[in-house]
């Protein structure tokens, strides 16, 4: 690109983000129709917080794990002084970009004031120091020139002249609290910004996390972070390819025509939303199923009879346990349980010890007929035969 030519001017297509916006409100209106309990709220953001500490520094180059970044984000929470624990770069990363979100989260609220030039030098310092201080001073603008990217990548990038920085971002803030970019959907507006200060490159390393903090920080002050802090970077990192190129396309022509990179941010804002709504169905079916238990536990259906016995009843509650979906943001409802997983599981050996096998699959069959389970074939696992909790059940019994 030409910074000879820059200017913040862009090019959007209304008619090709319209459908994603719609949806966007359709999820967040879902959401927020429901009271959840505290500790569903305090689940979705802690699952949130560190699906995107994990994208943003993975873009990164960061190896660790999900997993590993959850036991990071758990000594910033119960550690009072982080500053005696020794960290690899790696792992100081982490806690770097968990820091730095519990403050976007406190300095982005509605009612504060908009985005200042020094909040993004303060974000910068948060994720860079202590870690990424090589060719980089946090907190500071760079004073060389920078290139980016690879031809597997859409190509390579060159930010903007290293003198010409300082003004530049100047300018960029007044482009982002400007009346035109107000006058955007909050969620385009993040992209925008995002979009046009990782095309500044202003910071010797950083640039990637820093953006899309702004990005989350709109989103705050926007009212899209409500059920807790989720945003962009766990779709980005799980579509590398397409967000970087998506970039490279969107500059490849002055003024910006940046609708291919703010549809692919749409595309994946309302993933992100289906995703909070899939946790929130699978919570509540869950509960109203266990409900329903107890109460056809309860029901006779004869003086001696009824609509479940205790076996079957723990069965069932065992089922709900062993059936909890490993991403909980899937749409699927459940995990895939195979029968002869079920057959084998140690629960189901210790209940069933003093009957025969018959019994066991004549209660199967049983629970079937009743609605409370379904049996299916599925290519997933080889046509081996499956086990479904059918949470129909819930307004049958």
């Amino acid at each position: 690109m030409d910074w000879e030519k820059f200017s913040f001017v862009f090019q959007l297509r209304p008619r090709d983000v319209m459908a994603e916006l719609i949806s966007i409100e359709a999820y967040k209106e879902a959401a927020l129709n429901l009271i959840l309990p505290s500790d569903w709220r305090q689940q979705l953001d802690k699952l949130n917080r560190v699906r995107a500490v994990h994208g943003t520094t993975a873009l990164e180059g960061n190896p660790l794990s999900e997993a590993e970044v959850s036991q990071q984000m758990d000594l910033l929470e119960h550690s009072t002084n982080l500053t005696l624990l020794k960290a690899t770069k790696e792992q100081q990363q982490i806690r770097n970009s968990g820091l730095a979100q519990e403050w976007v989260r406190d300095r982005f609220r509605p009612e504060h004031a908009p985005l200042q030039v020094a909040d993004i030098l303060h974000m910068h310092q948060m994720v860079t120091e202590k870690s990424d201080e090589t060719h980089n001073a946090p907190g500071q603008f760079r004073t060389f020139s920078v290139q980016v990217g690879s031809e597997e990548m859409g190509g390579v990038h060159v930010g903007a002249p290293a003198q010409r920085i300082p003004k530049m971002m100047d300018e960029y803030v007044e482009f982002v609290n400007s009346r035109r970019l107000l006058a955007q959907h909050p969620v385009i507006r993040a992209l925008l910004a995002h979009f046009f200060l990782v095309t500044i490159h202003p910071f010797g390393d950083g640039n990637g996390r820093v953006s899309r903090l702004v990005e989350a920080g709109i989103l705050f002050q926007g009212g899209y972070n409500v059920l807790g802090f989720y945003g962009l970077s766990n779709y980005f990192y799980r579509n590398e390819v397409e967000y970087k190129t998506s970039l490279q396309t969107c500059r490849a022509l002055q003024p910006f025509d940046v609708t291919s990179f703010v549809t692919f941010g749409l595309k994946g804002f309302a993933s992100e939303l289906k995703g909070i709504n899939n946790f929130i169905k699978a919570k509540l079916n869950r509960v109203v199923y266990r409900t329903m238990l107890v109460r056809a536990f309860n029901k006779k259906t004869s003086d001696r009879r009824r609509v479940l016995n205790q076996r079957e009843y723990n069965l069932l509650d065992y089922l709900l346990l062993a059936t909890e979906p490993m991403d909980p943001f899937s749409e699927r409802p459940s995990r895939t349980i195979k029968f002869a997983e079920l057959r084998e599981a140690p629960y189901v050996k210790e209940a069933y010890k003093d009957v025969t096998p018959r019994t066991f699959l004549r209660e199967l069959l049983r629970l079937s007929e009743l609605g409370f389970i379904g049996f299916r074939k599925e290519d997933d696992t080889g046509g081996e035969l499956v086990v479904d909790l059918d949470f129909g059940a819930i307004g049958k019994h």
